[in-house]
């Protein structure tokens, strides 16, 4: 089994008894193979979570270029996730505090 290793920063998702975490952003401290789950402290709140890894996405850094309708993003670096309501990636580029 390929588990996500601990420190790796990642966004939660799909969750249903704690829908309100979902799209927060936290960090994985803990993998149990008793349950099949992670442990992710979050955040904001530095609260531990046990989920499974199915609802979990891996923050992905990522470097911009070949945008020709918004050519002044090219060369920005920016954080990558899957919107699933949109059935698209998304970008939040923090230096502009803006998603492409």
């Amino acid at each position: 089994y390929d588990m996500i290793p601990l420190g790796t920063a990642v966004f939660l998702r799909g969750l249903i008894s704690a829908g309100n975490h979902n799209g927060d952003r936290g960090v994985i401290t803990q993998y149990s193979s008793a349950t099949q789950r992670y442990l992710v402290e979050l955040g904001e709140t530095g609260e531990t979570l046990s989920v499974k890894p199915e609802n979990i996405l891996q923050q992905i850094h990522v470097k911009i270029h070949g945008i020709i309708s918004q050519p002044n993003l090219n060369g920005c670096t920016g954080l990558v996730w899957y919107t699933e309501n949109k059935y698209r990636y998304s970008i939040y580029i923090g230096s502009l505090e803006k998603f492409a």
